[in-house]
């Protein structure tokens, strides 16, 4: 099983704009609000475990995912 032992920042779009209230949700995340009513993610994540705690907080305020990238 393949480790990270870095820090990587990663980009993760999704539908709609981002209440007070589900915004608390990704402390931590710089949130941009996009005209075409996306909302981009953008913020370190130190490894799988922890992606797939986003993508679980995600699922759960149901918010429907269109991107998660990891940027260089």
């Amino acid at each position: 099983m393949k480790t990270q032992n870095s820090i990587k920042n990663y980009q993760i779009r999704v539908e709609g704009h981002l209440g007070k209230n589900a915004a608390i949700w990704f402390e931590g995340f710089q949130i941009e609000y996009c005209t075409n009513g996306e909302t981009i993610l953008r913020g370190p994540i130190i490894d799988q475990a922890a992606l797939h705690g986003i993508l679980n907080s995600i699922r759960d305020l149901g918010l429907t995912l269109i991107l998660v990238q990891q940027e260089e």
